[in-house]
């Protein structure tokens, strides 16, 4: 979700805030509560402050449900002052408000129920200048969001979508404006270079290069998580006196980068794959202490299932080489058959002008010979690929 903008004074808070900065009015204008029918347990909160919202399967989104019925968008909560309306994006007549099939934008009231899927919410409208809406304990919308960000790791379809949900989680959870996600490759030379794998923005969008001559985020702390395998979370630069020239010089105040570590145990040598960086111009704000945990959590399940998809990328490839020796192999003794059935032939011939002389016999058999040490050549590929 972006900054939001306060509804009385119009002044921009954090996405999280629970009230403005600067006139002290409440952020929190609404809710969304769970039925628990379905993969959400019986009472928990959402909370909604003035601003777009969405609600779908993927981690992009500002209510995260980890269910394969749910779409990746499945519904956009649009405010407008004085309420939010509803738009359905999948616009497959999945979803209901208050047993009405949601076709248009429909006007949400204080105590209507949404449907979608299977799951049930009751949503209830406060308004800025109303009661207080109920604080939601972090802490379960974090775990929520884990387990959002598990399903979708579980349910990807290739190794790319895994970076991209990875790196729109890390986003979502430090509140950065933009994230990358690097891959170290050793070089033939042993020298370690690092491939960007992943460019992503706040709301799960692809981040366009801003700058062909380089990138404009802050290598030299990249580089201290590489080479030392602790993450860097740099919440406020200035309050923590932390600045690199790079951070000077694109005026970054927010600097969150994690490493990817993998751990050999024949070895017991932890190796950094990679790692995923985040920034902001504007400071995160405090990360709630359980955020830190959540964060090594996250990097180790997104570590894990890179070496899973790595693996089953190996797997592929081993596969269609057995596949194309297998075809080689298979053509290679179909025509030694053909050729010995001709020989054969020949070799019956009564006298006369189509008998094979001895010559012809050696020669033939030759041929055959190299045909068959082609196809063991073949069945070597095959055995030494298994």
């Amino acid at each position: 979700m972006d900054d939001i903008t306060c509804p009385q004074c119009k002044t921009l808070n954090q996405p999280d805030a629970d009230s403005c900065n600067d006139c002290d009015s409440s952020l929190l204008v609404g809710k969304l509560t769970s039925l628990g029918i379905g993969v959400l347990p019986k009472g928990f909160v959402w909370e909604m402050r003035p601003g777009d919202l969405s609600l779908g399967r993927n981690i992009a989104n500002d209510f995260v449900i980890p269910s394969n019925l749910i779409a990746g968008e499945q519904l956009r909560f649009v405010y407008q002052g004085k309420g939010f309306s509803l738009l359905d994006v999948e616009q497959k007549s999945r979803c209901t408000v208050g047993g009405r099939t949601i076709n248009d934008a429909t006007k949400l009231r204080d105590g209507d129920t949404i449907k979608v899927g299977v799951e049930e919410f009751l949503f209830n409208w406060s308004g800025a200048d109303a009661r207080e809406v109920p604080r939601v304990d972090p802490l379960a919308n974090h775990l929520q969001l884990m387990l959002g960000v598990i399903s979708e790791f579980h349910t990807s379809l290739n190794l790319q979508e895994v970076f991209n949900n990875a790196v729109d989680a890390v986003v979502r959870l430090t509140h950065t404006k933009r994230g990358y996600a690097f891959l170290v490759d050793v070089r033939a030379d042993g020298e370690m270079e690092l491939v960007e794998v992943a460019a992503r923005r706040t709301g799960g969008k692809a981040l366009a290069d801003e700058d062909p001559s380089g990138y404009t985020i802050s290598q030299s702390i990249i580089s201290q998580v590489v080479s030392g395998d602790e993450p860097i979370v740099i919440e406020d630069a200035g309050a923590q006196q932390v600045r690199t020239d790079t951070m000077l010089k694109f005026k970054l105040i927010s600097v969150v980068c994690l490493p990817l570590v993998t751990f050999n145990h024949r070895t017991g040598k932890k190796r950094v794959m990679g790692v995923i960086y985040c920034d902001s111009p504007m400071p995160t704000g405090e990360l709630p202490k359980h955020c830190r945990p959540t964060l090594q959590m996250l990097t180790q399940i997104l570590t894990a299932t890179i070496v899973k998809w790595q693996n089953y990328e190996k797997m592929e490839t081993l596969f269609n080489t057995f596949a194309h020796s297998a075809a080689a192999l298979e053509q290679d003794l179909a025509v030694v058959q053909k050729d010995i059935e001709m020989l054969q032939a020949r070799v019956s011939e009564p006298d006369g002008i189509n008998k094979i002389s001895t010559d012809e016999i050696h020669s033939e058999l030759q041929t055959l010979n190299a045909r068959v040490n082609t196809a063991v050549t073949s069945l070597g590929r095959l055995q030494a690929n298994q």
